[in-house]
């Protein structure tokens, strides 16, 4: 298949959005070339309720999240016809998303829309909306703005409500009838269910939650290194820091280290470039650094890699 017979699954790349270019773009008003309010999509799926809203919205901007690719390319067929300049889209999960480019009091209402419920208790750690996310959408949210989440799930339903208890989002819940027409409702409805879960949330107070962005990432260094046997140790647990294999060049005195960071759901897979400095330490980062998000599972990948006691 060639290129050209590629693009007829997406037809246009328009709407996307590289999250690592925003850090270049100064802000979401860039983007959009405007300030009007700013809405959020956690998990738009087939993208038809975000094509939707944001034809018949051209006051608001949005801005889609999804993890999957095919879901991204279903979303840009749909946000082809007719074009518009008021969605984004990017291939991001919603913690580093709020966490790394959006600001406090930046959007107006953040919408989740059928997320998937992790009903059974063993999967609990995995369900998206505990006491700290929570938190951190009432931080992103405007004093006035809105987090609005729609499930068929009861467990999923009671499991938020008791999250929310001392995060400064007050969540209330009504059973109304099919009013979306999505997919997963379409599926729901064809079971059986009529009523489903609505979850609206709003701000009781600001919380203060510590800066984070796109900050440069300070190298590491070490004096512990032996490129001939060298294998730093994974690390499990949240984050957990995966690493491959080691590559090096005598001549050149530097290497490259495989790894793998995984951390609320959120991948990244990059490589640690280890160079030996003329003061006979080892410097270690990202070596593509405009590649790689900042957070705390990389540096303590960067730290792991030293071989040395990762300070605390």
């Amino acid at each position: 298949m060639n290129a050209l017979s590629c693009k007829k699954y997406y037809r246009s790349l328009s709407a996307l959005i590289n999250p690592r270019d925003m850090s270049k773009i100064g802000g979401w008003d860039a983007v959009f070339g405007r300030s009007a309010p700013l809405d959020m999509e956690i998990g738009f799926g087939n993208g038809e309720y975000l094509a939707r809203l944001s034809q018949s919205s051209w006051e608001r901007d949005f801005v889609g999240l999804e993890v999957s690719w095919n879901s991204m390319k279903r979303a840009l067929r749909r946000l082809y016809d007719p074009p518009r300049t008021n969605v984004k889209i990017m291939r991001l999960a919603a913690r580093p998303a709020l966490e790394l480019l959006f600001s406090p009091k930046s959007l107006s209402i953040i919408r989740a829309l059928f997320p998937v419920p992790w009903p059974n208790e063993k999967q609990a750690k995995r369900r998206m909306f505990d006491k700290d996310f929570l938190n951190l959408i009432a931080n992103r949210l405007k004093d006035d703005g809105q987090f609005y989440m729609v499930t068929d799930n009861r467990v999923l339903t009671d499991w938020t409500i008791d999250q929310a208890v001392g995060t400064d989002l007050c969540l209330e819940v009504n059973e109304q009838q099919a009013m979306l027409n999505t997919k997963y409702e379409r599926k729901w409805l064809s079971g059986g269910q009529r009523n489903f879960f609505h979850i609206i949330g709003r701000k009781t107070g600001h919380p203060h939650l510590s800066a984070s962005g796109f900050n440069e990432m300070k190298p590491s260094y070490s004096s512990s290194i032996n490129p001939q046997n060298y294998r730093p140790e994974n690390r499990t647990g949240d984050p957990t820091v995966i690493f491959g294999g080691f590559i090096y060049d005598s001549t050149l005195k530097e290497g490259l280290l495989a790894a793998k960071v995984i951390e609320d759901q959120f991948i990244q897979e990059f490589h640690i470039r280890v160079a030996l400095t003329p003061e006979g330490r080892w410097k270690l980062a990202p070596a593509l650094a405009n590649q790689v998000f900042p957070t705390s599972g990389v540096k303590l990948a960067l730290a792991l890699a030293t071989l040395e006691e990762p300070s605390t």
